[in-house]
C-alpha cells in the first residue's frame, strides 16, 4: 500500500492544492516494512496537478488537513482515498491508517474537515469528521 502525506517539516500540511512536499509512504507486508520519499510539487500547483501527481506515484490514500471538493472528486475518480481533517506528525498518521487506527469514514471522505484545525467544533460539517475534535 501507498499513503502520500501533504509534508511540511515532518507535520500533515494543511492544504492539498497549494502543498509543496508530499511524503509517499511505501508498505510491504508488515507496518515495519515501509519506505519513505520526500516528493517536492514544483512548479505544481492546484487540484488536478496535485491529483496528477499523486496517480503518477500510484498511491491509494492521501492524507491532508484540507481540501476542496474538486479535489476529493479528481482523487476519487483515480481510485485513491481522500483522508481529510488530520493535523500532527505525518509518519504517525501514514502508519495509522495503514493500521486501521485513523477513521475514514464517508463522513471523512465526503468532505467533513476540521482543516487541521484540531479543537472541539471545528469540524465544517457540525458533526466529527473523524480527528475527534467534533465534540
Amino acid at each position: 500500500m501507498k499513503v502520500a502525506v501533504a509534508y511540511d517539516n515532518g507535520e500533515i500540511f494543511g492544504h492539498f492544492g497549494h502543498c509543496l512536499m508530499f511524503a509517499i509512504y511505501e508498505y510491504g507486508e508488515y507496518v515495519y516494512e515501509c519506505t519513505k520519499t520526500l516528493v517536492e510539487t514544483g512548479e505544481r500547483q492546484g487540484h488536478q496537478a496535485m491529483a496528477d501527481l499523486m496517480r503518477e506515484n500510484e498511491v491509494d490514500a492521501v492524507i491532508v488537513g484540507n481540501m476542496g471538493g474538486e479535489a476529493k472528486a479528481l482523487l476519487l475518480s483515480y481510485g485513491i482515498v481522500p483522508v481529510v481533517g488530520y493535523s500532527g506528525d505525518a509518519d504517525t498518521a501514514a502508519d495509522m491508517l495503514v493500521t486501521g487506527q485513523l477513521p475514514v469514514s464517508g463522513e471523512n471522505a465526503g468532505g467533513c474537515s476540521c482543516g487541521g484545525n484540531c479543537e472541539p467544533g471545528a469540524c465544517s460539517c457540525g458533526g466529527s469528521c473523524g480527528c475527534g475534535c467534533g465534540t
